[in-house]
Order: C-alpha cells, then sequence, then structure tokens
C-alpha cells in the first residue's frame, strides 16, 4: 500500500469502527440485557447476557478482589493504552499488516478503560461454548474479542513466518 493517505485512512476507520462497535454494543447491553434474562443466539453456541466485570479480559479475577486493586486495573489500562499508542505513532511507517494486531489491542485496551469511568465496572456480555466440549465460564465483550484477534493475528503472522522459513531452508 504506497499511498499513505490510503494507509491513514484505514487506520482510522478501523479504529472508529472498533471503537464505535464496543462502544454501541456495551451500551445496548447495559439496556437490554442488565437484570434481564440471558439470551440465547444459537443454542449450544452462543448466549448474551449481562456480567459486571471488575477484573480483566474475559472476567479474570472478577469479583475476587477488593476495590483498590480494580483501581490499580485502570492504572494499568492507562499504561498499556499509553504505551501502545506510542509504539503504533512509532511504528507508523510499518506496513498496516504489521500495525493490525496493536490497532485491535488499542481499541480492546480504550473500550476497556472506558467502562469503569461510564459504568463502574467493564459491561461483559457474550457467552460461548461448544455444546458439552466447550462452555467458556466467562462473560466477554467486543473489547476483549478484539485484544483476541490482535494475538491470533500475530500467531498466525509468526507462524506463516516460521513455515515460510522452514520451506525456504527446505528447498536450497
Amino acid at each position: 500500500m504506497g499511498n499513505p493517505f490510503v494507509k491513514y485512512s484505514i487506520i482510522f476507520l478501523i479504529l472508529l469502527g472498533g471503537c464505535n462497535s464496543d462502544f454501541h454494543t456495551k451500551k445496548w447491553a447495559e439496556g437490554a440485557l442488565k437484570n434481564r434474562p440471558g439470551i440465547t443466539i444459537i443454542k449450544n453456541f452462543i448466549d448474551l447476557g449481562f456480567a459486571e466485570n471488575s477484573g480483566m479480559i474475559f472476567g479474570i479475577l472478577n469479583k475476587k478482589i477488593p476495590k483498590t486493586p480494580s483501581r490499580m486495573f485502570i492504572v494499568l489500562r492507562i499504561i498499556i493504552l499509553c504505551a501502545l499508542t506510542i509504539f503504533i505513532w512509532n511504528s507508523h511507517k510499518h506496513s498496516l499488516m504489521f500495525l493490525l494486531p496493536f490497532l485491535f489491542f488499542w481499541i480492546g485496551a480504550l473500550g476497556n478503560l472506558i467502562d469503569p469511568f461510564k459504568y463502574g465496572y467493564v459491561v461483559d456480555f457474550i457467552h460461548i461454548q461448544a455444546g458439552d466440549f466447550l462452555n467458556w465460564p466467562f462473560y466477554f465483550n467486543l473489547a476483549d474479542a478484539y485484544i483476541t484477534i490482535g494475538v491470533f493475528l500475530i500467531l498466525f503472522k509468526e507462524t506463516a513466518h516460521i513455515s515460510f522459513r522452514k520451506i525456504k531452508k527446505l528447498s536450497h
């Protein structure tokens, strides 16, 4: 992608779309799911419910810690968001494919940072399972999903890179 305007426009649209979707789905969940029974979207696969998360991603440490450490999570999220912002800014000349996982991390970090100020907790509302094989014990939100997508993009890129090096090495 040679045109920087196109690259930065795509980055802007990814950030805007990701933040917007996270914000509006949490707002919807707060109004439509709080203090109500869950909704089955696909039986034995996806349910929507409501969970107040004072812990970290996917509800880890939720309700298992006093208020002071949960405030430390807010500080941790701010540090992560600042570090990601600096990293993305300093890496802006890299390709969009290089930046993409970090953009997803940034969206997730911002989305889960805003909620404690707005609601006093992070809004989680998506629950997945795979029949009897997997029943994910936590609810999560789109910010968590974006962070997970970023991790998978990095793992995929690194796995593909390692495989490519092995194939190249075997062909010589």
